[in-house]
């Protein structure tokens, strides 16, 4: 929920500086270079070392990083500069968190029961994402976008105190012998497994598309919608409804269909569902609020069905002893698309407007589903 008010507040603290959705572009990418940077290193450590451990340190970092903005700000000594050191240092923890948390997952509960427990922190990140945003647009206007943050860096500090209570549970040693093999296990595994590369590929083109968009979607709220920071919260926690739906269903979906018509099936709808959101600024105000919460929640909502049941597939495929370095060696791939996107969100609109951004990345999507759909291999399976 913390992190869901962040989503918010850092991108309308960056305007409130700069007026500048290219600047929205940097802070967005920063936040995700980390992991091409540092993911592959970080995958090998997550093999062995204790995970728990791992966890309670990336949350302490995080709640660091981010009381710093409030107390810069009550100081009246806040810049720019320090969002963008922010925004790197809240990265690298995050790719610490979630190379861990992702391969602890298996350990916790038996393989029978992987896709369930993917789809609960699921069904728990969409509550929040539910809450998070309207929580953020209320502490915005009541406290301003800096203070708003402090909710974030709290909640990074019970989370660690909640990581003491689980027991410490040591990864398997990596069998790979030298720090040159250890790092490279995770590629050199992903580089022969097709079905999974190709669905790291669509990832690629995909968080582009996503991370475009969102980069400068409270630019788009404020300057298209013309939502003030309440409105604008409460559209993407209405969104939140989306992702916690497909994600409690995604165990049912996963029984009644193969994995490659879910993914498939989440190509086909991300390129519709985008492209509504140019058409929400030619509405009245709620109805555009509703078909931007549609829009959102759908995409979004996909997504999420699509990464529980990749993620599982994941889970059940890759060795133990080598988890944590594909899941970062996936994550290096795919996610590079991130501040890729990110940073041409803010450009392109800078360039060429937030509506026509938005049109491009529909008619990527789109297509995406029309190659993939022909060419994967993953529809066999």
């Amino acid at each position: 929920m913390g992190s869901q008010v962040t989503y918010l507040a850092l991108p309308w603290l960056v305007l409130q500086l700069t007026h500048s959705p290219f600047q929205l572009g940097i802070v967005g990418a920063l936040e995700f270079v980390p992991f091409m940077l540092f993911g592959l290193f970080v995958g090998v450590y997550a093999d062995r070392w204790d995970r728990r451990t791992i966890l309670l340190a990336a949350d302490l970092v995080r709640f660091a990083v981010l009381a710093s903005v409030p107390l810069a700000a009550l100081l009246q000594l806040l810049t720019l500069a320090q969002l963008y050191v922010v925004a790197f240092i809240a990265g690298f923890g995050r790719v610490w968190f979630e190379v861990a948390h992702y391969s602890l997952v298996p350990t916790l509960v038996r393989q029978a029961r992987v896709v369930e427990a993917n789809s609960s922190l699921e069904v728990t990140e969409g509550v929040s994402a539910l809450v998070g945003p309207s929580l953020g647009g209320i502490l915005i206007r009541l406290f301003g976008a800096a203070n708003a943050l402090l909710a974030d860096a709290l909640s990074f500090l019970l989370a660690a105190g909640a990581w003491l209570s689980l027991g410490p549970r040591p990864p398997d040693i990596p069998a790979e012998v030298g720090w040159r093999a250890q790092l490279l296990a995770g590629l050199g595994w992903l580089r022969y497994q097709r079905v999974i590369l190709e669905n790291v590929l669509s990832a690629v083109v995909l968080n582009i598309v996503y991370a475009a968009i969102t980069a400068v979607f409270v630019y788009y709220a404020q300057h298209e919608l013309h939502f003030d920071a309440a409105r604008t919260g409460l559209a993407l926690g209405l969104a939140g409804i989306g992702p916690i739906v497909f994600a409690a269903l995604a165990p049912a979906l996963r029984r009644r269909f193969r994995l490659g018509q879910l993914m498939v099936g989440e190509l086909l709808v991300t390129g519709p569902v985008l492209a509504l959101l140019d058409v929400a600024p030619v509405v009245p105000a709620t109805p555009a609020l509703l078909l931007v919460a549609v829009s959102l929640g759908l995409g979004f909502g996909v997504a999420i069905l699509g990464r529980v049941v990749f993620r599982s597939y994941i889970q059940a495929a890759v060795p133990p002893p080598l988890l944590a370095r594909v899941n970062a060696a996936i994550r290096v791939v795919a996610w590079t698309g991130v501040p890729v996107g990110a940073f041409l969100g803010g450009t392109l609109t800078q360039l060429i407007g937030v509506r026509w951004l938005i049109a491009l990345g529909s008619l990527s999507a789109v297509l995406l589903f029309v190659v993939f759909g022909v060419a994967s291999e993953t529809k066999r399976i």
